[in-house]
């Protein structure tokens, strides 16, 4: 039986941004179950991917060892097709079809990159598809909210400090958008972080009013979080896998970027806006309070044109 590998990233990010391929994939061998290996962080996202009959998780160890542990549990197989997003040793089985990553190019958004690396000219962007029962499962966190509720997704948390832009920035732009005439009227604020980031997101939740805003730091799965983000009106939110996230599960996105690399790993897609500091490339964090690199009121501007667009086509 013909049996595909797919080997994902341990960060949410990469291995979010990674799904277009594994549903193109899908598509193009219906009939060729796939089995994943990335690691612990993602993994709830590949297990309920349809097409995909098994997922490895793997946590990194010294000497790269967790590869031959991941390969001793994935036994004796010839494999149909490997694609390794990791350049690693489960990329060197015997198989079929070979496509093994060998680097990025700071020319390229993954989304190309990726689909490239198995022979595809087009992008394949992020794709996560919630089902009815995790849709139905989701309702515990956001409550007694009616169908026409809006919900704005907001997360204010990043792998790195610099990526982080200020607390009282995302209060002031959740008001401007969901007060009475805003873009969201009346929106309800869901506010998302990983463990261990309450630090960071705590103060965006305790500084909106208690009737509005929705708690879910450090409280969700991945998959759990892409559910809830399906259901959401908009995303805004710092570079992170977050952000990926909103864009593959559908909703109009903005990505807030300083350091790091907006044109490859910018939000991706006409649903998406890519919102940068000045100059670019500064870090976004606030240095003291007379200077914004990504100022506030460009980003409401911003943001608020963009929706009036998206929300409408």
């Amino acid at each position: 039986m013909k049996r595909t590998l797919f080997v994902a990233s341990n960060r949410l990010g990469d291995a979010v941004l990674t799904t277009g391929v594994l549903k193109y994939l899908r598509e193009l061998e219906p009939d060729v179950p796939i089995t994943v290996v990335c690691g612990t962080i993602p993994q709830d996202i590949f297990e309920s991917f349809e097409g995909v009959e098994r997922v490895i998780g793997v946590t990194k160890r010294r000497f790269s060892l967790h590869w031959p542990e991941a390969a001793a549990k994935l036994g004796l197989v010839y494999w149909h097709r490997i694609v390794d997003f990791r350049a690693s040793l489960l990329g060197f089985l015997p198989t079929r079809h070979r496509h093994i990553w060998k680097g990025g190019n700071n020319t390229l958004h993954k989304a190309v990159a990726n689909a490239q690396l198995i022979g595809v000219g087009h992008p394949l962007p992020p794709c996560i598809i919630p089902n009815a029962i995790q849709i139905d499962q989701s309702q515990q966190w956001l409550g007694e909210i009616s169908s026409a509720q809006k919900i704005l997704a907001i997360a204010p948390t990043a792998n790195f400090y610099q990526k982080q832009w200020h607390h009282e920035n995302y209060l002031k732009l959740a008001e401007a958008l969901t007060t009475k005439g805003g873009r969201l009227e009346g929106a309800k604020v869901a506010v998302f972080g990983a463990p261990g980031e309450e630090a960071q997101a705590l103060p965006v939740v305790n500084g909106l009013p208690e009737k509005q805003v929705i708690n879910l730091v450090g409280k969700t799965t991945p998959m759990q979080a892409a559910t809830i983000l399906s259901q959401c009106s908009a995303f805004i939110g710092n570079d992170s896998g977050l952000m990926h996230t909103a864009v593959a599960v559908g909703i109009p996105t903005v990505g807030l970027f300083g350091i790091g690399q907006p044109d490859v790993y910018g939000p991706f897609g006409d649903k998406s806006l890519c919102l940068r500091s000045s100059p670019p490339g500064t870090a976004i964090i606030r240095p003291d309070r007379t200077r914004e690199p990504l100022p506030l009121e460009t980003v409401i501007q911003e943001t608020d044109s963009f929706l009036a667009r998206v929300l409408t086509d």
